[in-house]
């Protein structure tokens, strides 16, 4: 009997089914009308048939949990140095494997920009977040959502969606997507061409499940005020590459 190799989207339905399994357990907070949950089948047949999902095999084995409240910039940058596959930090409390986490990832370097009890305090920025990024080795670029249209952001974001190099975060506020409440940094994974929506890799998972959003519900969560400015998102490549000139650093903007 000749075995077949299961096709890549077998093996990203199996992979799936594995990891959401224990979401679908999860006693989080309902999603508002127009999202949907990863772990549905719904939410199933979108990545199965996403037409920009590179990304998500590579965040969602290393899905990280923020440790507090305002720890989504750091888990969020946890995922993505486990991600791109970063020479991996010194062990920490005797652990046997070497992995980035919510503790090692503050180096000498990254305590420059923020200590972690600050970060506790306050979050991160979205310039904080790209500083940590390169002071790591990535590098880093910031769009302000104010900045760009909603067709500017779903290219770019297809872009780095469909890349082996490069990984999106978002920052936006929570309430304009209907959720509960407040601004909010996550990685997004994969993208639905037919729905138009975004899968975002929510950090917060005590709170909400890993969900489909639409890509104009994600621009306006993106598009609003934050000190001077707006919120955004920032893409990171692997280190060495070189820039494709698509974006651009805007003025610092307060969590």
């Amino acid at each position: 009997m000749t075995l077949q190799r299961p096709s890549r989207r077998q093996a990203l339905a199996a992979l799936l089914l594995a990891l959401t399994a224990p979401l679908a357990l999860a006693e989080t907070l309902p999603l508002p009308a127009g999202q949907i949950a990863l772990q549905t089948p719904e939410g199933q047949a979108l990545l199965r048939g996403a037409e920009a999902a590179h990304d998500y095999g590579l965040l969602s084995i290393h899905f990280t949990t923020q440790e507090t409240a305002t720890f989504c910039g750091p888990a969020s940058l946890v995922m993505v140095l486990n991600a791109a596959g970063l020479p991996r930090p010194e062990r920490v409390r005797g652990e046997p494997y070497r992995l980035f986490n919510q503790e090692n990832l503050f180096t000498p370097e990254v305590r420059k920009i923020k200590k972690p009890a600050d970060v506790r305090r306050d979050g991160l920025s979205l310039d904080q977040l790209a500083a940590m990024f390169e002071a790591h080795g990535m590098q880093a670029g910031i769009v302000r959502a104010g900045s760009v249209s909603l067709a500017t952001f779903r290219t770019q974001a297809i872009r780095v969606l469909s890349s082996e190099n490069e990984f999106l975060v978002v920052n936006y506020l929570r309430s304009e997507l209907g959720q509960e409440t407040g601004g909010h940094i996550s990685p997004v994974a994969a993208y639905d061409a037919d729905t138009d929506m975004f899968l975002i890799l929510d950090v917060a998972r005590y709170k909400y499940p890993p969900m489909w959003v639409s890509a104009a519900s994600l621009h306006a969560a993106m598009d609003t005020p934050t000190g001077e400015t707006t919120r955004g998102y920032v893409v990171a490549r692997r280190p060495g590459l070189q820039d494709s000139g698509t974006l651009t650093v805007g003025a610092s903007a307060p969590f």
